[in-house]
């Protein structure tokens, strides 16, 4: 092979090089991501002597009951994933991972859907919502036809999720038919596992844009005035299927064989032990960290 970029030439009967027979199963080692597993282990060997930080939110990591060294072992995984972990003011940064949220319809007219009436105390929680992301740059300030309701709705712990009623837009809305995993099949693929790590990415569809021709359809008002979503919302009918394509992409070649995904929420299992665990829990949280997304360390 001429790597040089000139011509060259070599004398007649001159030795350009050897081969030899190997095994069959030498060529077959990337097929099950063997060299990247290996990769990833040398690295594990090299972070094992170094000396990080603890992770200020280490204690809000749910670690199972394992001996002292293993313990020792993930923790020295986390530390040296700071970006993903360590908490932070706001949004994580939007991903350029090649997807963004789109909308498509056919030809009618833009809907706009009269605001629902509220009580003081209620407005009041929206203004504090439309204040965050409006400082988050989840939203920005806009001019545009499509006008759909604030709608609240209040979560498990008390709190309230602010949320827009798109029911009009996801009616005329063309569907998205990327598939979510079944459950069944989920379950069935974690058989045989003997160890489990759950993840759970931080503002999960805030990572995901809209894309910049459908950011009008996701108009809203309050007493604030009128706005638009710059990342992704909540109840938009194929959401769900953009954001499982995302992760699907992140994790190519991994899921199904080492974790298991299902929108923001990853699963990493395996079946030795727990130094085994850790090189697949290594390689899922690298992928993540290459793709710039964060994780909720209370919830993993």
């Amino acid at each position: 092979m001429n790597l040089e970029g000139t011509t060259t030439k070599l004398p007649l009967r001159e030795a350009l090089g050897t081969w030899s027979p190997t095994e069959d199963e030498v060529g077959i080692l990337q097929m099950d991501g063997e060299f990247e597993r290996e990769r990833v282990r040398r690295w594990i060997e090299l972070i094992m002597k170094t000396q990080a930080e603890p992770l200020s939110n280490e204690k809000d990591q749910a670690i199972g009951e394992m001996d002292a060294k293993d313990k020792e072992l993930l923790l020295m995984l986390l530390r040296n994933c700071p970006e993903l972990f360590e908490p932070r003011e706001g949004c994580p940064p939007m991903k350029t991972l090649g997807v963004s949220h789109e909308i498509h319809r056919g030809s009618e007219a833009p809907i706009k859907v009269r605001p629902r009436r509220y009580s003081q105390a209620e407005q009041a929680i929206m203004d504090e919502q439309v204040e965050k992301v409006l400082n988050d740059r989840v939203i920005e300030e806009s001019c545009g036809e499509w006008v759909f309701p604030v709608v609240l709705v209040k979560k498990k712990d008390g709190s309230v999720r602010f949320c827009i009623g798109y029911r009009q837009l996801n009616a005329i809305a063309k569907r998205d038919i990327y598939p979510l995993p079944r459950i069944d099949d989920t379950l069935d693929n974690l058989h045989g596992s003997r160890r489990y790590t759950s993840l759970d990415l931080y503002a999960g569809y805030w990572q995901v844009p809209v894309a910049d021709k459908d950011r009008d359809k996701t108009g809203f008002v309050a007493r604030r005035g009128s706005f638009w979503f710059i990342r992704m919302p909540f109840g938009l009918a194929n959401a769900p299927g953009t954001f499982q394509r995302m992760m699907n992409a992140v994790l190519r070649g991994l899921a199904w064989r080492s974790c298991l995904v299902y929108l923001d929420d990853v699963i990493v299992f395996s079946k030795g032990d727990v130094a085994q665990h850790v090189v697949e829990l290594a390689m899922v949280l690298e992928r993540l960290n290459e793709a710039g997304l964060s994780l909720k360390a209370s919830k993993c």
